[in-house]
């Protein structure tokens, strides 16, 4: 059977359903894994690269904006959010509150790349394991970031997208393979419990890539 991609779901009315999506409740709720998950990948995200004022991250299914907001909180550094839900990105600007930040949907990510916009670091969180054609995101944190550039991921170890036919599918992708053959992999763990729910716990990673210097 046939299985086609739906983005609805991630369409949401407001801040509290929008955090329900970003983060599923699993074995715990919603509002725990933010309190606790959040600044736990923030200092996973810091101990493998340098962040401060004057660095730019892509923050690649930014959702709500989690993330940045938190980043922009510990750093100070200037946050570009993606993603391809409109009301996602609108509960964004609200919820982040910066001058720091601003959300675009990929195809205006790829226009500034074309334009010339290079980053110092991208982080993808829980995003590319839904994605419809994760070759194609993988491609614009390539593009996106510096010779150098830093990409921080957390992801399914198999793919969820979602179907209106059979709700969250595996397509068989393998994302961190994929991920490892473009950029070089730093370092890697598999998360468990405590650090992600009990549901979770084996069956999610973290990764820390860079993009290779370019060859002079």
């Amino acid at each position: 059977m046939a299985l086609t991609y739906n983005p609805e779901i991630f369409s949401v009315p407001n801040l509290s359903q929008a955090k329900s999506i970003i983060l599923t409740a699993e074995s715990s709720t919603t509002d725990e894994r933010w309190k606790t998950e959040t600044p736990m990948l923030s200092a996973l995200i810091a101990a493998h690269y340098k962040i401060g004022p004057d660095t730019v991250v892509l923050d690649y299914g930014c959702g709500i904006g989690r993330m940045a907001k938190e980043l922009i909180a510990r750093h100070g550094c200037r946050v570009i959010g993606v993603d391809i839900s409109p009301s996602m990105r609108a509960l964004s600007v609200e919820y982040v509150n910066s001058d720091s930040f601003f959300a675009c949907p990929p195809a205006m990510l790829k226009l500034l790349i074309d334009g010339g916009l290079r980053v110092d670091l991208a982080i993808s969180i829980w995003v590319l394991q839904h994605c419809l054609s994760p070759g194609t995101d993988i491609g614009y944190l390539r593009d996106a970031l510096k010779p150098g550039g830093g990409l921080f991921v957390v992801n399914n170890i198999h793919r969820a997208v979602p179907t209106k036919e059979a709700g969250w599918a595996s397509d068989g992708i393998d994302i961190k393979g994929t991920l490892a053959r473009i950029f070089s992999l730093q370092s890697e763990q598999t998360l468990v419990s405590p650090d992600v729910p009990s549901t979770l716990s084996g069956s999610t990673f973290w990764a820390a890539f860079k993009k290779a210097e370019r060859i002079s």
